[in-house]
């Protein structure tokens, strides 16, 4: 977790991409056509072209739902990040060894690899993102994200900082408390 300069909790924002990818070859859509299916059908979520063993990544803080295989989706994790937000990784080669239906993980770690299971006709994610249990664009949704006025700073450094400063502050207001005793005395207060 990162905090802010007051030390409040910045919270669980969210990288854009959960991998590195050659190009997007599909978008959300409410009509494609499906490669394997050959009919339209909607496109729920976006695909990025990546070789497969790429490392796919958690876009945020969150607890896993599952992660499993299915016969379209193939090796599949689905994490939900907030009451808000869930999100889907599709099609992957592999799952992250003990990733675990209730574990938790932390945004940018990884849960598996790019791959082609399932209905899919070459490497690449699926990624979905659910907000309040529908299905969004995530290239167009605004996720929660840092805030940029703020550097992240870990916990255990902004403790220590935190503790410098009250010290420097004590001592300053010792030091002014002194050096203004003599001129309240002299002012006959």
């Amino acid at each position: 977790r990162y905090y802010d300069e007051a030390g409040e909790s910045i919270g669980n924002y969210f990288l854009r991409y959960p991998v590195r990818f050659s190009r997007i070859s599909s978008v959300f859509s409410t009509s494609r056509f499906h490669p394997i299916l050959q009919r339209r059908k909607v496109h729920n979520g976006v695909d990025f072209a990546a070789p497969t063993g790429t490392p796919v990544r958690s876009v945020a803080d969150g607890i896993v739902l599952s992660a499993s295989y299915n016969r379209a989706s193939g090796n599949m994790v689905k994490i939900r990040h907030t009451n808000k937000y869930s999100t889907a990784y599709l099609h992957l080669s592999r799952i992250a060894k003990g990733l675990r239906k209730g574990q938790r993980v932390k945004r940018g770690e990884v849960i598996g690899a790019v791959g082609s299971t399932g209905y899919a006709t070459g490497p690449h994610l699926h990624y979905s993102l659910y907000e309040n249990g529908r299905y969004v664009d995530p290239m167009k949704t605004k996720l929660p994200k840092m805030p940029e006025h703020v550097s992240p700073i870990p916990q255990d450094l902004l403790q220590a900082t935190l503790a410098q400063v009250k010290g420097s502050l004590q001592q300053a207001q010792i030091a002014y408390q002194a050096q203004h005793a003599g001129q309240n005395s002299s002012l006959g207060t």
